[in-house]
């Protein structure tokens, strides 16, 4: 639970940045109202870790382009004198630091329920909800589960986590009881393939709140969730000493590269498509990706590390070619590979077989390829232009080297080589 001195002092900070964004709104007839949400208004918040959001509800009617000036123009005159600027979401909105805590002036439009204009809109409802249907000791066990999935690292539903949301938390406790009630639906909980689970928003029933959680992310949380219930201690809500296999750093490949400032949506959307395109292609030439990931400083410098299987194939490779029957394609399978082929053959299952050297046979130098090439390889525009300005190949030392340089990067090496909570032997 948060302090009285914590929560006063951000009480204080709410207050006056509601009334200075009130004041901004005053001279625009399209605002109908400013209203503080988020975690802070559902008393759902936890202590050291908290933003405000601030909601300036604009008439239904305003336009697009006028419905994100104005939402601007307040965000930016009240917070005018604190550091701040654009952020992106479906709309911008202004993000700043007042008093040492992080604020968000957020525009939505004044709607009924269930006549969504943006996905802002259903913000405030959220805060009905959850304020009307949850006591202290509901909110308390919320608190309990967004700690523990800090904790467990699985949550934040920004498009970089693909974890739990906050309002996710709250529909979770409120659906299954408490906070062992979550952890026992999670721990029961069948990996069936597809979404093996389903968590509908009670304020709009066509939206799906499962949608923005990745399947790993829903995996950690069964293996967490069965762990505490297995064995309950309260690092779980502090800080779980992992195991980290150190020896395994110096099998990593990484393509480093620089770029310019993004949105952090977008930035980590194309960093995420980048990342799963440069792992087909490697996969495509014969190396096996175990492990992958996508990292950033959330600015201007970001990395894809790889750990492959091996990182060196034979100089030959065998291909599967169509059925000695299919005369045409046959024909064309050969005259496409003729001068490649060391060898042509049938073999027992009736196709026709050959065996061609390979273009790459070390990792290393299939991705010093991808970094002139990348064009070719499917990546996301501005990661695809930063990489083929600026991309560096590196392994071994030169991992090592840039771990210990740039925190962002050494966090990213850590979670390749780190086993997941629930894994570890008892």
């Amino acid at each position: 639970m948060p302090s009285a001195r914590e929560d006063a002092a951000l009480t204080a900070t709410a207050r006056k940045v509601l009334k200075r964004v009130q004041v901004a709104a005053n001279r625009f007839k399209e605002v109908r109202g400013v209203h503080l949400g988020g975690s802070f208004a559902k008393g759902t918040w936890l202590p050291g870790d908290v933003d405000l959001d601030i909601f300036v509800r604009i008439a239904p009617n305003v336009e697009d382009q006028l419905f994100e000036r104005i939402g601007l123009t307040v965000g930016e005159e009240a917070v005018k004198g604190y550091p701040h600027g654009k952020k992106y979401a479906q709309h911008p909105y202004t993000e700043a630091t007042v008093d040492g805590v992080k604020v968000n002036i957020v525009p939505c439009y004044d709607v009924k329920r269930g006549q969504w204009k943006s996905a802002a809109d259903r913000s405030l409802f959220h805060v009905k909800f959850v304020n009307d249907n949850m006591g202290d000791k509901d909110k308390l066990q919320v608190r309990f589960l967004k700690r523990f999935m800090k904790t467990v690292g699985v949550y934040g539903a920004e498009i970089e986590n693909e974890g739990f949301s906050g309002y996710a938390s709250e529909v979770l406790v409120y659906t299954h009881g408490g906070f062992e009630g979550v952890l026992g639906y999670f721990a029961k909980l069948k990996m069936e393939d597809g979404k093996p689970f389903s968590l509908k928003d009670p304020v709009d029933s066509d939206r799906e709140l499962a949608t923005a959680i990745s399947l790993e992310t829903l995996a950690r949380m069964v293996l967490a969730s069965r762990a505490f219930l297995e064995e309950p201690e309260l690092a779980y809500f502090k800080r779980i000493p992992r195991r980290a296999r150190g020896g395994i750093t110096g099998r990593l490949y990484s393509i480093r590269f620089d770029h310019p400032a993004l949105s952090e949506d977008t930035l980590w959307g194309e960093l995420k498509k980048s990342a799963r395109q440069i792992v087909r292609h490697a996969e495509a030439q014969g190396f096996a990706i175990a492990r992958y990931a996508a990292v950033s400083n959330d600015n201007d410098k970001s990395a894809v590390i790889l750990l492959p299987e091996f990182d060196e194939l034979p100089e030959l490779a065998e291909r599967l070619g169509p059925k000695v029957d299919l005369a045409e394609e046959v024909k064309r399978f050969v005259a496409k590979n003729s001068d490649k082929s060391e060898l042509v053959w049938a073999a027992e299952d009736g196709k026709v077989h050959l065996l061609q050297k390979r273009r790459f046979t070390k990792l290393g130098r299939l991705l010093e390829e991808v970094c002139a090439e990348i064009e070719t390889v499917g990546a996301s525009r501005d990661v695809a232009l930063a990489i083929k300005r600026t991309g560096r190949v590196l392994s071994g030392t030169a991992i090592e080297k840039e771990r210990k340089k740039e925190e962002w990067f050494g966090e990213g090496v850590d979670s390749i080589i780190t086993d997941t909570i629930g894994t570890n032997p008892t």
